[in-house]
């Protein structure tokens, strides 16, 4: 139930509108006279009447002593115009008071029609409202309210203090770590001051962000809205993330092909020189020129590496089954992720196919294993999934079209990352390992491989509590596949198989 609101008396105070209210004119002001004074007057009358009355009987009798007819006369006259005075006069009051009622019925239904409407309206709403007068005591809220300002709503009640409203606030951590005395004097002082209004935003405990709308009202007092932006504020985050990661691959494609160039002229340049020197007797140049062609080749993998984040790679897609391509690297995984750290695998059975570079995605689980072995450098635990994801309204990452997904899920129980980190891990060059550990490469060639296939990847981390990173690639179709590739296409095998645990 919304409260809006104190009990007035009948008809002095309706409502106009959300967060006004105003003197409205009564039955009794449109019509003339109200029933009080109405009665007033017409016991003036009767008295009047009644002097007069009689004044005029003693009158008739003083004129006519000795006539017992006139005697009759002025009494009964004087009696009936009594009467019928007193009749006309009760007939109007009657009609006054009915009239009144009416007006007065008229303007309580009106009044609750407007009221129902408007608690209507507050339920309805998805965000918390709060109304307070002039002297800073509540007058409106709806239940929507006590959710988003941490105000307990046991405490809500028409009157309840502004400041009181901010100590609960304060008690409850709404404010962060402050005193609670001097946060309620200094949001009191501001509010006094009227710099309090207009839009601002609220961190609340638990990472959710709050717009507060602050709009001053007629007569004094103010009207604060309350809406949860959290979900617009990570979609314009994760738009500007897209808008960088855009720029920067543009300018990653654009670096890299001049780099390519040179490369080129460097390693064919060299290959002939060494094709020169071969037999010549002299060890020391043939040294060199092998050194040249081993710098130049390490810097065409480098190429290589940028072009699968820009997303210009030539990709060799196949169908293939990511169960497959996990067990297959079974004796490579155990390898590198070395003794401390324990390997479980939960694949699902009858996983979908995805049509991605075989050799590409198992250089990006590779990296990926090896990014969560150096998170945990006392050693943990790595756990691989899989699973299928059907289709709905929307896909299972926030940039993907909707459709059917095949995700694979690689988590390690490490020091995990802050949002800062995890922001820019898929930026070139990034990284938070020390000079000469890490090239901030393999995130980038992750991001690159998984999105110029179609699908999207997801880093869900936070510090001390590891890291998973999810891949979603888009469902295959088999048939269409074989159709469009013939019998190029071929599913991943098992090899070195790497034995299932339950997760």
């Amino acid at each position: 139930m919304d409260h809006f609101g104190d009990r007035r008396s009948e008809g002095q105070i309706a409502t106009t509108g959300l967060g006004k209210t105003g003197p409205q004119p009564t039955a009794s002001a449109t019509l003339g006279w109200p029933p009080r004074r109405a009665r007033w007057g017409i016991g003036c009358a009767l008295a009047l009447l009644l002097v007069l009355t009689w004044l005029g009987a003693t009158y008739v009798l003083h004129s006519h002593p000795e006539d017992p007819a006139a005697w009759v006369w002025a009494v009964a006259g004087a009696s009936n115009l009594l009467l019928l005075c007193l009749a006309g006069m009760l007939w109007r009051l009657d009609l006054l008071e009915r009239r009144h009622e009416a007006d007065l019925l008229r303007d309580r239904a009106s009044l609750a029609g407007k009221t129902a409407q408007l608690e209507a309206a507050l339920a309805g709403m998805s965000d918390g409202i709060m109304m307070v007068d002039a002297n800073l005591c509540l007058l409106a809220w709806n239940e929507r309210f006590p959710e988003f300002s941490g105000v307990p709503a046991e405490m809500l009640q028409v009157g309840t203090s502004l400041s009181d409203m901010l100590r609960a606030q304060a008690e409850a951590g709404e404010f962060g770590a402050v005193d609670v005395e001097a946060e309620v004097a200094r949001r009191m002082t501001l509010i006094h001051a009227g710099s309090s209004t207009g839009t601002m935003l609220r961190l609340r405990p638990g990472g959710r962000v709050l717009e507060l709308r602050r709009s001053p009202i007629a007569g004094g007092g103010f009207v604060t809205l309350y809406a949860d932006v959290t979900a617009r504020q990570q979609s314009e985050q994760r738009l500007r993330q897209a808008e960088k990661m855009a720029a920067i691959g543009r300018l990653t494609a654009g670096i890299v092909h001049d780099f390519n160039n040179l490369l080129s002229t460097i390693i064919g340049n060299a290959e002939l020189l060494e094709r020169d020197l071969a037999g010549a007797g002299n060890p020391a140049l043939e040294r060199r020129v092998a050194l040249v062609l081993h710098s130049a080749e390490r810097g065409a993998d480098l190429v290589r590496r940028l072009l699968a984040f820009a997303r210009k790679q030539q990709l060799a897609p196949s169908v293939v089954d990511l169960n497959a391509i996990v067990h297959g690297m079974g004796e490579l995984m155990r390898s590198t992720v070395g003794n401390g750290v324990r390997l479980r695998v939960g694949l699902l059975e009858g996983l979908w196919p995805a049509l991605v570079d075989l050799v590409q995605m198992e250089h990006v689980i590779l990296n990926l294993a090896i990014n969560a072995r150096d998170a945990m450098p006392q050693g943990g635990l790595l756990t691989i999934e899989t699973a299928n994801l059907p289709g709905g309204s929307r896909g299972p990452h926030e940039d993907l079209p909707p459709g059917d997904y095949v995700m694979l899920a690689i988590t390690d129980t490490g020091t995990g990352m802050t949002d800062e980190v995890r922001r820019n891990a898929f930026e070139p060059f990034f990284t938070t390992k020390a000079a000469g550990e890490g090239t901030g490469l393999g995130l980038s060639q992750v991001y690159g491989v998984v999105s110029q296939s179609g699908g999207g990847v997801e880093i869900d981390s936070a510090p001390g509590r590891g890291t998973t990173v999810r891949i979603y690639l888009p469902r295959a179709d088999v048939d269409a596949a074989f159709a469009a590739g013939g019998g190029s296409l071929a599913f991943g095998t098992a090899r070195n198989a790497l034995p299932l645990d339950s997760v």
